[in-house]
Order: C-alpha cells, then structure tokens, then sequence
C-alpha cells in the first residue's frame, strides 16, 4: 500500500512536537527542568510511534527519527549548559546583591541627611521664634520626631522598622537621635548626632552632626565664666582678678 494512504502512528507528532520544545527551553537555560521531562515526553512518544508502526505497517507510515533527535537533544543540553548557568550565576548575582546593598545604603544616607537638615532647620526656627535664645536639644529632637518629612521617610534595610528613632543604635536602616556634648580644650560644645548602621561593623556606620551652641571657659581668679563662643573675642577676655594693673603711659 502506497504510503499517501496511511496515517502517522500515534505518538509521532507528539514527539516531534515536545522534543523541539525540549530544545528551546534548554537553550533559555531557566526552562532546563521543564526541558528534561519534554525530552523524556519525546523519547517516550517516539517510542511508542515506531512501536506501532513496525507492528501494523499497512496502516501507519512509517516514523521519523525527529522525535528520537530532537528528545536526545533535549536531554543532552542541559548538561552542557549548566556549567555556563553557573559561571553566569556566580558573576550576576553578587554583582546584582552588591548593586541592591549600595542603593539600600545610598537610601539610607539620604535619610540621614535629610533628617540632618530638618535639624539645623528647626533649631533656626525654634530660635527665631525664641527671640534669640537657643533651643535646647531635647526640643529640637522632639520637634524633628514629629516633622511630617521624617514621618514620612521609609527604612530601606528594615522595612518593619522605623527610619527615624531616638537612641544611639537600632536596627539596621534607621536613622538614630541622640544629644551630645564634648570639651575639648576648654571649649564645650552641644551638638544632635544623626548614625545610621547599614551593615555590620564600624566601616558600615554613616553618621552627621548638627551642632546647637558652644561655650568657652574662662577662669577668672577662682571661679570659671562660660563665654559664648561665637561671641567671644580677644579683647572680651577678662582679666584675672589677681592679675597686676596695666601699666599707665
């Protein structure tokens, strides 16, 4: 019998079909499982096919070897492949990790700065409207804590916390408050401290500074006199009480 009157076993076409598509998954290197079980599919279906058509010959044509190919094929690449998926992987992914850690960090230190800046804000504000006198850190912190702004901001590391928060540490992304005060050489000055911790380890602290006031102290004879020391000048130091007269020309 001629072969334009037999029909394709059953199971041809289904393997040629699942053995191409085997192919593509396994070249798209994210579809290699799915791949693997198309190309058992393939070979499976051929099977079957050529079993069928060598047992009734007068009416089925006889079967291509696509499916056989093509099933192989697909088992064959994904071996083949992932050892390039894996050098892809171990290049892309601590690149992609390190661009994910650096744009957390780069969030964080607008935070920071952000809060920095409402701070020397509201310390002129509170001044000015203080008629000059100088607000006192607590204020100021307690005014920043309730600005609209930094409510507003979001941790980027920590989404369950807070960004902005009162202390000297917190959870990683959040931006940190406290007041602080330093003498140094007879100088003492208040300052807001801002850190914020982006990682473990002192080489992943940011940290800002938001200075309110200093003073200077003078000894005079045996008591000590805090000068304002924006406002101290040369010729504005007293004397000592115990200090002989200037001489008279």
């Amino acid at each position: 019998m001629s072969d334009a009157f037999l029909t394709s076993a059953p199971g041809a076409k289904a393997a040629k079909v699942c053995g191409i598509l085997a192919i593509i998954c396994a070249l798209t290197c994210l579809g290699i499982p799915v791949a693997i079980i198309l190309g058992i599919v393939a070979l499976v279906q051929q099977a079957k096919a050529k079993r069928l058509a060598k047992a009734q010959p007068d009416v089925y044509k006889p079967v291509p070897a696509t499916g056989l190919v093509t099933g192989i094929i697909a088992l064959v690449l994904p071996v083949v492949m992932l050892p390039f998926v894996g050098i892809v992987s171990a290049i892309t992914i601590p690149a992609f990790l390190g661009q994910r850690q650096r744009a957390r960090e780069v969030a964080v230190r607008a935070n920071l700065e952000a809060a920095r800046r409402l701070a020397e804000a509201t310390a002129l504000e509170l001044q000015t409207t203080g008629q000059g006198q100088v607000p006192s850190q607590d204020a100021v912190i307690r005014a920043l804590a309730t600005n609209p702004l930094i409510l507003s901001l979001k941790n980027p590391i920590t989404p369950s916390a807070p960004a902005f928060q009162r202390g000297t540490s917190g959870p990683l992304g959040t931006v940190m408050v406290y007041a602080d005060q330093v003498e140094e050489g007879g100088v003492i000055t208040w300052s807001i401290q801002f850190r914020a911790a982006v990682g473990r380890g002192d080489q992943q602290l940011l940290q800002g500074e938001v200075i309110t006031h200093t003073q200077v102290r003078v000894e005079v004879g045996s008591g000590v006199l805090h000068v304002p020391a924006e406002a101290l000048t040369p010729v504005e130091i007293p004397a000592a009480a115990d200090a002989p007269p200037p001489p008279r020309n």
